[in-house]
């Protein structure tokens, strides 16, 4: 029997991230603000590289992100939520309160319903008057929506706000919204990742390989306490939980056949029924790409398409090309 050394590979391709931020790009008339937060929903920070010609600024969610993709792009960052300071003139900080006046520029965030984090729209005149009186530069005023029901109410909201400051509201839904909805910037994520727009194109496929193929007699185990229910050929996969695969049953798709995960997910191999199917070691087991739709993933897995990119952590191999 022939073992190999497996792992989950995240292929990341360039050529549809660029296809996806020219069509964005056609879409807006303002600025256009890349969000990388989450290991970039888990394509890695690397992909700054590739789309800094693009973009006009990018997000993230703290500090930590924030220095890391300094070490990329000197383009503007702006960090989504209240974070320490790294002491970078181009970094734009959120402002919920008085503790974030030690940033020396930032954006206010404002609640105008979601309910998350943000100053009140009747509190914005005298939060600003305050920054001007601190010395703290004031890029920007921002909100962020709910769902598509309520964008139209918070929206509202956000507009009686009565000062000439740049702002932004939009997301991803910008796409799905009024153009006016735009303002004067758009923090883009998930539809630069290839969802949202039927003209968007997934950016990410992952697969893993065949580490063996055993036969398996009916009352055996499979991993951690399973039974076979009937004799079968298995093939253990070179990718688990820690890798990002769920525990619950999962699709993987080996020689253009879809096969359903056995027993228990490992931490770092799972097992799939390739009873029809003739299936070496080394063999390509897709979890994710051409042949198996990542909102279908999501569906299987009772969860959203943000949750199974960001489920990839840093274990995964990642590949640009």
């Amino acid at each position: 029997m022939t073992y190999i050394l497996a792992m989950l590979t995240l292929k990341i391709n360039i050529s549809c991230l660029e296809s996806n931020l020219c069509y964005l790009r056609k879409r807006v008339s303002c600025e256009l603000c890349a969000v990388v937060k989450g290991n970039a929903y888990g394509h890695g920070l690397a992909i700054a590289h590739f789309i800094d010609d693009y973009i006009d600024s990018y997000a993230v969610a703290n500090g930590d992100e924030a220095i890391k993709l300094r070490k990329i792009t000197s383009k503007p960052i702006y960090v989504l939520c209240p974070s320490e300071d790294i002491n970078d003139d181009n970094v734009i900080y959120a402002a919920t309160s008085e503790k974030d006046f030690q940033h020396k520029r930032v954006c206010v965030k404002v609640n105008t319903g979601m309910n998350r984090l943000g100053i009140l729209p009747s509190e914005v005149d005298a939060f600003l008057d305050l920054c001007v009186a601190k010395g703290i530069k004031v890029d920007s005023i921002y909100t962020h929506f709910s769902d598509f029901e309520y964008a139209p109410i918070q929206f509202d909201r956000f507009m009686n706000i009565d000062h000439c400051v740049k702002r932004h509201a939009c997301a991803s839904n910008f796409l799905k919204l009024p153009s006016e909805y735009q303002l004067d910037m758009v923090r883009c994520g998930l539809a630069m990742y290839g969802y949202g727009d039927e003209h968007l194109k997934p950016v990410m496929s992952a697969y893993t390989e065949v580490y063996a193929v055993l036969s398996v007699k009916k009352g055996e185990r499979i991993g951690y306490s399973y039974v076979a229910t009937n004799d079968m050929k298995i093939a253990v996969l070179g990718a688990g939980y820690a890798d990002g695969i769920r525990r619950q049953k999962q699709m993987f798709c080996i020689k253009g056949k879809l096969c359903e995960t056995v027993g228990n997910i490992c931490m770092d191999m799972c097992f799939v029924n390739v009873s029809d199917i003739d299936v070496q070691t080394g063999d390509k087991a897709e979890f994710l790409g051409k042949n198996i739709d990542g909102i279908c993933v999501a569906n299987n897995n009772n969860t959203i398409i943000y949750e199974i990119l960001t489920s990839f952590g840093s274990r995964p191999r990642r590949i640009y090309e």
